[in-house]
């Protein structure tokens, strides 16, 4: 790794004679005259390291210490000071310093104290990146999901996670467009803030206003005291709208000024109210049709979908069918204390076909139902609820369009299973292939679902 040293000090020949030195150990150099050109330095980016006198005209080296503390902290600072400084070196180590040398410089100690701090600093980034690795793990736990199009979604979450801009999620009711909002919150800079959440298809009109933007003492009737609302309580953080495609256009007049002007009054108030929210919104309806039909406005929906994400229906999806069974059942299993060891072929082939209308979270209340009713240690087809058990009565078997050779021969494989009751052989030689060839696409399926039979 080339790491870029920056050295600050009046005296052109210090200066001068160590990025000589330093370079010499294959370090990229950049010098500044003053503590200020130094900061200005700094800001640009791409340091790793900062030698500074202490004693400088305009911007001294504490100060350059403390204002590298206060906003960039990662960046390790080596004091340089005459003997009759120690004292405010030693004040410099309290303060930050990585450490200190007195001028003579000992070139040697010099480059065995950088080459120290540098490592240092690798460590410090390599962790850095691997708890942000982790953090990103963590944040999608819950969304369950290998298909090309969840994959597409985690990268475009990571992408305008960081970002100040609003997010518009758009979906069928049930696909997991919280879960989305969650992983955006949790991986921005504002996860430690609060996210707060409005269901504004629960509200009416008025409340939702007040729920909104809080309301003042008087305001109307029953209003008994001040109450702060959603907007207020989530500054810092991140505030989620869901079902935005629900408010009246009052309301929707409101948040545009919040997102244009970063404030707003309470309800019967005219105290302003300023905020920094970072806002995401989730809708089951069609805005664009929304704004041409004049029941959304066109100004707010350009300003909420900054960030667009579609998260389509499970059954657009169907790879994901298997994993998000494994993880239903673990988890009911484990809930209702019974020891589900998997689902039999008849059962899967019967989920697999179904075309899910209430999405993931119709196959969640199945899953938990079929745990419930079932009295053994795998879930047979009877264990379903009929509306979806009877879909694996037919005979023929359904080929979603827009998928890969691999994924419909999986689909084929399986519901030949299904309709011969889990007879392998007869499977085999329906299909025309070995039955060695069967159990061995069988088992790779299987180890892909997460094991789940």
């Amino acid at each position: 790794m080339q790491y870029t040293i920056l050295i600050i000090d009046d005296e052109k020949n210090i200066r001068e004679g160590l990025a000589a030195a330093l370079e010499l150990e294959d370090y990229t150099v950049a010098l500044a005259a003053d503590g200020k050109a130094g900061l200005e330095r700094i800001q640009k980016g791409d340091i790793d390291l900062v030698i500074t006198d202490l004693r400088m005209p305009k911007i001294s080296g504490e100060q350059v210490l403390a204002k590298i503390a206060a906003e960039n902290p990662g960046i390790p600072v080596i004091v340089l000071t005459g003997h009759g400084s120690i004292d405010s070196a030693v004040d410099a180590m309290r303060n930050g310093a990585y450490d200190f040398l007195t001028k003579p410089l000992n070139l040697d100690q010099l480059i065995l104290i950088v080459k120290r701090a540098l490592q240092g600093r690798e460590l410090a980034l390599k962790h850095k990146e691997l708890q942000e690795e982790l953090n990103s793990r963590k944040s999608f736990e819950s969304i369950i999901g290998k298909s090309a199009e969840m994959q597409r979604i985690f990268e475009t979450v990571r992408k305008a996670a960081s970002s100040k801009a609003s997010v518009l999620i758009t979906g069928e009711s049930g696909v997991g467009k919280e879960l989305i909002a969650n992983a955006l919150h949790n991986l921005s800079p504002r996860h430690e803030n609060p996210m707060i959440k409005v269901h504004c298809a629960a509200l009416s009109e008025s409340l939702l206003e007040s729920e909104l933007f809080g309301h003042e003492k008087g305001a109307f009737t029953g209003a008994l005291a001040r109450k702060r609302g959603r907007f207020e309580l989530a500054h810092k953080g991140t505030i989620f709208l869901d079902e935005i495609g629900e408010i009246d256009q009052n309301v929707q007049i409101k948040i545009l000024r919040v997102l244009q002007d970063k404030r707003f009054e309470r309800v019967g108030g005219e105290e302003t109210v300023e905020v920094d929210v970072r806002l995401i919104t989730a809708t089951n309806r069609d805005l664009e049709k929304e704004v041409a039909e004049g029941r959304f406005r066109e100004d707010l929906y350009y300003r909420l979908n900054v960030v667009h994400i579609h998260v389509p229906p499970l059954r657009e999806r169907r790879d994901d069918i298997p994993l998000l069974i494994t993880a239903f059942l673990q988890e009911f299993a484990k809930e209702n204390g019974k020891n589900i060891e998997g689902i039999d072929a008849r059962a899967r082939a019967a989920l697999y076909k179904f075309d899910w209308p209430g999405n993931i979270r119709q196959l969640r209340n199945c899953l938990e139902s079929a745990v419930v009713m079932c009295s053994g240690s795998v879930i047979k087809l009877e264990d379903l609820p009929p509306t979806i058990a009877g879909n694996a009565e037919a005979d023929s078997i359904a080929v979603p369009a827009g998928i890969t050779m691999a994924e419909a021969e999986k689909i084929i494989i399986r519901q030949n299973l299904a309709i011969n009751k889990g007879n392998k052989s007869k499977t085999a030689d329906i299909l025309g292939i070995g039955r060695k060839t069967l159990h061995r696409k069988l088992d790779e399926y299987a180890e892909e679902d997460g094991n789940a039979t």
